[in-house]
């Protein structure tokens, strides 16, 4: 695998990709500072699809927006998903009369950022949103994999493709969300690679596969395969690939069920690293052996869908239309139809529509006219009750150390992503850190009031901490606002001690648990932050409370994961597992605060 790029800035990467693929397409619309890419001729009429997650992927999910397919599209950074402020802003930029579908990737980042995005649109009174999430990865086992789904690889475009021709032909919102549904819940894909992808300007460790083997069963995010391997010949590799998605008889992958005489449809994803050459003998060396198998496809779909960056690997996509027809009352021909529709994206491969000639509106535009930014945002007063406040000093001092040990533990958070995750942790919480720490210089804490603090927290980290852990995070530090609100609303107030903050870390970690289903034990963050919650409660002692962190954050090593990406590796024998980084991350916080705490002790704490 390369590691060598032209750009090697990818955190201003994303953003000029997204320029040049605007400015290619004439009708099409961005944000910049939102990173949404959507229709300049959105019809308000027609049912809105919005679909994205973390770049990297290209073209999914931003070359498949225009008529026929996909209203909008929203990018994170590289490998993580957009924050819920993005997210809004998309649903936002394409209203509708009748509704917006949100299709979500099944990365737990993705659910969480889009479901907060939904209950803020609902908040706002923007009526008819709804959630389709896809997860159509075959190769991790039910038992695995049981609490968090299967996982989204390219099959997510072919359902965005058939629902983008069925909201241009008029249909309408619930139908529509039904019809998405099953084709999410009848797609069968599997993923192998030959070596691992790399990010530009990530240097040291990355993730790679061996001479001489490969591995199946790999995510979108440089995760671990379920399976590395000696790598077989063309003939072998593409029949256990097909074996993992059509064996009715191994009950721990049959998500989706298939009988002779089904109606196929086959998708052959190119992950990024793969030559034209090469990709069109896959396609041949799949039809022979499906052929064999009593199985004709319909329709065969060829090119780069959802990429992985450079990564040189393949993934194999089956939709089974009779089960999506008996699901939904729509005949396999107009399934058939959807599927052949025209549309005006830039990147499906077939059946585009002339782009040209634009309306009046388009035709005499420059090439910066497609980049519209949102009007500054001027914030709503926040609610206002009775401040409840502890020396400044102190609350400034807690917020430097602990972001500067988040950035200083950066190197190893990416390290041990690379083994269990997409690599972008330390990054991620690297900005996170530095984002604090800017807002302290800036005056964040000055004032001593508790709630505007962990109000400006929870803005700070949603917009600079990005993928699962930023929205875990956001969702907590909601949370603690919430609960010190309460607490600040009582007369007498309570004593601003240690306890009260645990009390109301508790009370933060149930309003996540609504979000999230991650617990103590499932090697997430959540080993981390339930131990610090508990015995700051339970004891009222900031460093037995930050021990008990570690030792919790620590422990995660021996864990398996039920959640989040490292569960998708398993219990794989060649791979030594390291902690988990966001509970790493979280214990680097809680020890920061403990380190102020023991500087100066103010109000009991």
């Amino acid at each position: 695998m390369s590691d060598r790029h032209i750009f090697n800035d990818h955190t201003t990467l994303v953003a000029r990709s997204l320029r040049g693929l605007v400015a290619m397409s004439p009708r099409l619309n961005l944000i910049p500072s939102l990173k949404v890419v959507y229709r300049a001729d959105a019809d308000r009429s027609k049912v809105s699809l919005l679909c994205g997650g973390g770049s990297g992927h290209e073209p999914g999910t931003v070359g498949f927006v225009g008529e026929g397919l996909l209203t909008a599209a929203v990018a994170g950074d590289v490998f993580a998903s957009p924050s819920a402020r993005q997210v809004l802003g998309g649903i936002k930029a394409v209203p509708s009369d009748k509704g917006t579908i949100l299709i979500i990737t099944n990365y737990t980042g993705d659910n969480l950022h889009f479901g907060l995005a939904r209950l803020m649109a609902q908040s706002q009174g923007i009526p008819n949103v709804e959630l389709v999430v896809v997860g159509d990865d075959v190769s991790v086992p039910h038992s695995r994999g049981k609490m968090v789904g299967r996982r989204c690889l390219a099959g997510v475009i072919l359902v965005s493709k058939i629902m983008g021709a069925a909201s241009e032909d008029d249909m309408d919102f619930q139908p529509l969300v039904k019809l998405g549904r099953s084709l999410a819940s009848n797609m069968a894909s599997v993923c192998m690679a030959l070596d691992h992808c790399h990010v530009p300007g990530r240097s040291g460790e990355f993730a790679q596969i061996p001479a001489g083997r490969i591995e199946i069963g790999l995510g979108l995010h440089n995760e671990t395969g379920v399976f590395n391997v000696a790598q077989p010949g063309p003939e072998e590799l593409i029949k256990t690939m097909l074996d993992l998605m059509l064996d009715q008889d191994d009950p721990e992958r049959a998500f989706v069920k298939f009988k002779k005489g089904d109606t196929l449809a086959l998708m052959v994803n190119n992950q990024g690293g793969m030559s034209p050459l090469e990709m069109g003998a896959v396609v041949d060396e799949t039809l022979v052996q499906l052929e064999g198998r009593g199985i004709v496809p319909v329709r065969i779909f060829q090119g780069i869908f959802m990429g992985s960056m450079n990564m040189p690997g393949v993934s194999l996509s089956l939709l089974n239309l009779n089960n999506v027809s008996a699901d939904t009352g729509l005949s396999i021909a107009t399934l058939m139809e959807y599927m052949d529709a025209e549309h005006m994206s830039p990147c499906w491969p077939v059946n585009q529509k002339n782009v040209y000639p634009l309306p009046a509106n388009l035709r005499d535009r420059k090439r910066t006219d497609a980049f519209i930014d949102v009007e500054a945002e001027h914030k709503a007063p926040a609610p206002t009750g009775p401040p409840l406040k502890v020396d400044p000093a102190t609350i400034q001092r807690a917020l430097t150390l602990a972001a500067q040990d988040v950035v200083a533990l950066e190197p190893d958070l990416t390290k041990w992503d690379t083994i269990v995750g997409d690599g972008d942790c330390g990054e991620t919480c690297e900005m996170g850190g530095r984002a604090v720490l800017a807002a302290v210089k800036n005056g964040l804490g000055a004032d001593g009031d508790l709630v505007h603090l962990f109000r400006e927290l929870t803005e700070i980290i949603d917009e600079a901490c990005g993928g699962t852990l930023g929205a875990i995070f956001s969702i907590f530090l909601a949370g603690m606002t919430t609960a010190l609100m309460e607490a600040a609303a009582q007369s007498p107030q309570p004593v601003v001690d240690a306890a009260l903050f645990g009390k109301c870390a508790r009370d933060a970690l149930d309003t996540l648990g609504q979000r999230t289903a991650a617990r103590e034990g499932h090697r997430t963050v959540m080993d981390a932050l339930i131990p610090f919650a508990n015995a700051l409660a339970a004891t009222g002692d900031v460093n037995q409370a930050a021990a008990k962190c570690r030792a919790g954050g620590e422990g995660t090593a021996t864990l398996t994961a039920k959640l989040g990406r490292a569960a998708y590796v398993g219990d794989r024998t060649d791979t030594t597992m390291p902690p988990d980084p966001g509970a790493m991350a979280f214990v680097a916080v809680a020890e920061g605060i403990a380190k102020a705490v023991d500087e100066k002790t103010v109000n009991g704490v």
